[in-house]
């Protein structure tokens, strides 16, 4: 599999996968209008087949200068539970390893736990359906939790 950026063109059917997997409760378009705002905050990835098909994707967004930002995590569902995510979202860490990675998970910690997260204590938790999850070294971590937690989480 190949890690490369999403090109302008692919966004449309990353957007269609995406909101496959979080309607909540908005039509396609406003969930692309939704979504489109963070294309100016990071970068989308995707992961490509040997034949050219896109079978995972993520919006890695610059949080700040040390803290990265991991959003819409999908996979395409007929290649769920192949790694393929996990996959995905090392490759996108190693590309900055010497930063912090935040993400919000609606899937429960067990997961993100195998890939380093840690679930931060409860004040900073915001929503009461997922948690906002961490993986730092310590320094880092000191440092997120003296800090505000950053708006998109």
């Amino acid at each position: 599999m190949l890690l490369r950026e999403a090109w302008p063109e692919e966004r449309q059917k990353l957007y269609e996968l995406g909101h496959q997997e979080w309607p909540k409760g908005r039509s396609l378009a406003q969930y692309i209008h939704d979504n489109q705002k963070e294309e100016a905050y990071g970068t989308r990835y995707v992961l490509e087949d040997t034949d050219g098909y896109i079978r995972a994707s993520l919006m890695l967004l610059r949080l700040r200068p040390y803290l990265y930002g991991i959003g819409s995590v999908v996979v395409e569902p007929n290649f769920r539970r192949q790694g393929l995510g996990s996959s995905l979202i090392r490759q996108c860490m190693d590309k900055h390893s010497d930063a912090a990675f935040m993400l919000y998970s609606e899937i429960g910690s067990a997961y993100y736990e195998k890939l380093g997260f840690q679930v931060l204590p409860a004040p900073y938790q915001r929503y009461s359906h997922g948690l906002c999850m961490v993986r730092a070294e310590q320094c880092l971590w000191n440092r997120i939790l003296k800090e505000p937690i950053p708006d998109y989480f």
